[in-house]
């Protein structure tokens, strides 16, 4: 199995010849663009200098983390967010909310033609057509609970949920559109997978029952609107949204080290897929390849399906704890299934008996 086939089996839960390594989430650093010549906040808006940095981790790194857009105001800035550019260590964010209200909301005609959705369409066509046979090319796509804190404001839309919650739903619903349609032109362009990362509905923010109200059927909508296969990010403590994201349809969930793997493993099955989890900060920023070895190996034998940061990478992650994330699963052997025991016993059993 190369790279991509191990990844893809792996998020639709198939079995694989080992644990494989992969990011749904941005694993670009500073080391990364500094020898790509292609660094941030132009490779936001310059389709070749995005695919470019792109591929750096697969090709310095040997991680197979081919991830654009870089950041999670793609579609806010489509829908008239003012934002800010972001710098080289700091993705673009949102400066201003563009509507007060779920009526005033505009969802250009013309959405694809809209602010740096053209340059991620090109980005993913070139990375595709350069290394699409390697590694699986993944598009990002923010959830519509996220978009709507970003059009609306995160203070004024969450106080929906209690003071008016047919605006929430509305609110909700909306963004969401907009979700789906850059999956369809994302799907269309080149991706392979699909990631959407809803960091505002975080266990954090929300209860298991606000997730189940406000944010699940949308889930449910984006994820039935997908071909490819379809991974869902969601930052912070989700323990108790776990149940309900089971019933999202999405192939595979990512998640931080604030929820372990064996308490995920059994709430979420195996309707879908475990993605995560090593600490972002402690473990891939400040720690040590040796640190990154032991928390990998502790995942995959709590029985993670893909191996990850459990977040977007810090822009100064050492490049040699992204090798040793790579490098992993060479110290873990996957599980062999009953029958597979059952056929080495048997020749084991025969060649005792030989003359």
């Amino acid at each position: 199995m190369n790279a991509k086939k191990r990844i893809i089996a792996a998020i639709l839960g198939g079995r694989v010849d080992q644990i494989p390594v992969w990011l749904p989430v941005v694993g670009v650093t500073v080391s990364m663009m500094e020898q790509a010549r292609a660094s941030w906040p132009e490779a936001h808006w310059d389709p070749e200098l995005m695919a470019k940095l792109a591929a750096m981790p697969w090709e310095l790194t040997r991680l197979p983390a081919v991830t654009v857009p870089f950041c999670l105001s793609l579609e806010a800035e489509a829908l008239g967010c003012e934002i800010d550019r972001g710098t080289l260590n700091r993705t673009p964010s949102v400066k201003k909310p563009a509507f007060d209200t779920p009526d005033a909301f505009e969802h250009p005609e013309n959405l694809l033609e809209t602010g740096r959705i053209p340059a991620v369409l090109r980005a993913l066509e070139i990375l595709s057509e350069k290394i699409g046979d390697d590694v699986p090319i993944n598009a990002k796509v923010t959830g519509g609970f996220t978009i709507a804190g970003h059009v609306f404001g995160v203070s004024r839309f969450v106080s929906w949920i209690k003071t008016d919650p047919d605006y929430a739903h509305q609110a909700v619903e909306r963004s969401s559109e907009v979700t789906r349609e850059l999956i369809g032109a994302f799907e269309d362009h080149g991706a392979d997978v699909i990631s959407m990362s809803d960091p505002t509905a975080s266990g954090d923010l929300l209860s298991g029952e606000q997730y189940r109200e406000f944010v699940l059927p949308y889930h449910r909508k984006i994820a039935g609107a997908t071909r490819k296969p379809s991974v869902l990010h969601i930052c912070g403590n989700t323990k108790d949204l776990l149940g309900y994201i089971r019933e999202s349809g999405f192939d595979a969930y990512s998640f931080e080290e604030k929820v372990d793997v064996i308490t995920a493993k059994k709430l979420l099955g195996d309707d879908i897929s475990l993605i995560g989890n090593i600490a972002p900060v402690a473990t891939m920023l400040e720690g040590t390849p040796d640190k990154v070895t032991a928390d990998a190996v502790f995942a995959m034998q709590n029985g993670i399906d893909i191996l990850s940061s459990g977040c977007t990478l810090s822009p100064f992650t050492p490049l040699e704890n992204i090798r040793a994330l790579s490098k992993a699963p060479e110290h873990y052997r996957v599980p062999k299934e009953p029958e597979e025991l059952l056929r080495e016993f048997v020749r084991g059993l025969a060649a005792g008996v030989e003359p």
